[in-house]
């Protein structure tokens, strides 16, 4: 199926629409890659050596032992080597979607990777500056708390201050993430750094903020559905399968497995997550430089 981008802005609906019509117009360049990540996932859940509690642990402990294998050396950097091929697949997911966008063709499985990878360093700076954001709005809050922390159990008004200072800073967060979630569209569709990018996607959405926000909010709620269906699936073939028990190395391995199960998910969740980014950042464009761009086409179109 042609994937045409849409010409002018177009209502939630049909950004949703244009969501998913480049999620089925991609998917046969974007699934080997999804894959790629999905089977990164399983082999990073099933690579997890948990640690086993005693015998006859209560089975909120046998969960604290389990997690706590998280701490381990080797799970961080297993782990760091899973974000490094997320973040590959992703910025290759980008690339082939972005392709389309622009009314080209595909990359082949190897360049689409190697579009990806060369993008991994402004994709990991864009993600250390979205760390210090973040951090630059909580640590005044925990600091806040923390200093008052003494007056909380004698003072109401302290704790009612303490509660409306999270809440700011929720607000405030929810606010900031909106406005820098279409960096990673904007650095594939307009070949901007980390930085750059992260700003570009700030004024994107300036003005559009509660429209971008209902989008990626229902996205968000098909993505999460599509992912417990499948997560569900997986935990039913488990249970079928005669993975069950109350010992703890069976409770264990059972949520090793469950966990691995849920990786599959990707395989949908990763597209799909890349086209809704490149849907949005096209609609928000449109709406703020369509009135330019007719007139350059028109220009040309003179010429």
């Amino acid at each position: 199926m042609k994937y045409v981008a849409p010409s002018g802005p177009l209502s939630i609906g049909g950004v949703l629409d244009n969501w998913l019509r480049l999620f089925r117009a991609s998917f046969a360049a974007c699934w080997p890659l999804a894959l790629l990540g999905a089977v990164a996932g399983v082999l990073l859940e099933l690579s997890i050596t948990p640690n086993l509690p005693p015998q006859g642990s209560a089975a909120l402990q046998n969960y604290l032992h389990y997690w706590s294998s998280f701490r381990a050396p080797v799970t961080i950097l297993t782990y760091i080597f899973f974000w490094f091929v997320s973040l590959v697949v992703y910025g290759a997911l980008l690339a082939q979607q972005t392709a389309l966008v622009r009314g080209g063709e595909t990359f082949s499985f190897g360049d689409a990777l190697v579009q990806g990878l060369r993008r991994v360093p402004q994709m990991v700076l864009g993600g250390i500056l979205i760390v210090l954001i973040v951090m630059a709005i909580g640590i005044p809050v925990g600091i806040g708390a923390a200093v008052g922390m003494p007056l909380l159990r004698r003072s109401p008004l302290a704790i009612l201050t303490v509660m409306l200072a999270v809440l700011a800073a929720v607000i405030v967060f929810i606010y900031v993430m909106a406005r820098l979630q279409l960096w990673m569209a904007v650095m594939f569709s307009e070949d901007l750094g980390g930085a750059s990018s992260l700003g570009r996607s700030w004024d994107l959405v300036k003005g559009q903020w509660w429209r971008v926000t209902g989008v990626t909010f229902v996205s968000g709620i098909i993505i999460w559905i599509l992912s417990a269906a499948i997560g569900g699936v997986g935990g039913l073939v488990i249970g079928i399968m005669g993975i069950h028990g109350s010992s703890p190395e069976e409770m264990l391995r059972r949520m090793q497995l469950i966990s691995a199960a849920g990786q599959v998910v990707q395989l949908l969740s990763m597209p799909l997550l890349t086209a809704v980014w490149l849907a949005v950042y096209q609609d928000v464009r449109l709406r703020r430089e369509g009135g330019d761009l007719a007139a350059r086409t028109e220009a040309l179109s003179g010429n």
